[in-house]
């Protein structure tokens, strides 16, 4: 599964990556690039945990499919359906990931996988690796240091309380490759990432084209390494750059 990641790319990297010159634009204003602009998140972030719901960029296509969008949405999927903040508390913790294999049969997922597809921009993402009772993080990341784009779905939920809509989104993962299922030995899980035109192809196609593209990348697309233990501290100020460096493994008799 993916529960944490990491978010520190610069605008251009996330243009030059989408490839998005010829199919239409995108109105990037990363916040840590314009610290006044009213965005998702006020600084680059080293270590997000997706338990903290956190408010974090998401990109969209319109209805014509035709212009795309960086929209700020709460991670956590809550479906249309909900009936009260209570609710979407709960319902959120379950929508942080979607399995690829289930998407068209859960409730939670259905309605936004016929018709609300998203990628999600990140610099790399947390696994853990099961090494008898102690658990080694690795810190995964794109080969070539580009940003990764994963597959989502969103919804877009009417708190009646407040009368104010929420937006939020989900992370879909599939079986894990070879080098993935070495971190993720347990669950054998990982997010669909996807390359820059099947990205595109994903935000711009029908289901049936969609589902085809929910499968593991090839193992060259992504590396990955040990990073500190500390990281096993929920309660450890996480965010900072130091969860990203590489370290001699903690434990013997794991992956690298």
């Amino acid at each position: 599964m993916c529960f944490s990641y990491a978010i520190n790319f610069s605008a251009n990297a996330l243009q030059s990556k989408l490839q998005l010159g010829d199919v239409g634009s995108l109105d990037i204003q990363l916040p840590w690039e314009t610290p006044t602009a009213e965005a998702a998140v006020r600084e680059p972030g080293y270590f997000i945990s997706g338990f903290d719901r956190p408010l974090m960029p998401v990109v969209t296509v319109t209805n014509a499919r035709e212009q795309y969008a960086l929209t700020a949405m709460r991670w956590g999927l809550v479906p249309h359906w909900c009936k009260s903040q209570e609710q979407s508390q709960e319902l959120s913790l379950y929508g942080l990931n979607a399995r690829a294999e289930t998407l068209d049969e859960k409730p939670l997922f259905r309605d936004a996988w016929k018709s609300q597809p998203c990628l999600v921009p990140l610099s790399g993402f947390f696994e853990w690796q099961s090494v008898g009772k102690r658990k080694q993080p690795y810190y995964i990341y794109s080969s070539d240091q580009s940003p990764l784009l994963i597959a989502g779905v969103f919804a877009v939920w009417l708190d009646t309380q407040t009368g104010e809509e929420m937006k939020s989104y989900s992370i879909i993962t599939t079986e894990a490759n070879a080098l993935m299922s070495e971190i993720h030995n347990v669950k054998k899980r990982m997010p669909v990432i996807l390359g820059s035109d099947d990205a595109k192809a994903y935000l711009r196609s029908d289901v049936e084209t969609r589902a085809a593209l929910l499968k593991p990348c090839e193992e060259s697309v992504i590396s990955a390494h040990p990073v500190g233990t500390w990281l096993n501290a929920v309660k450890a100020q996480r965010n900072v750059s130091q969860a990203l460096l590489p370290i001699e493994k903690d434990f013997p008799q794991t992956l690298f």
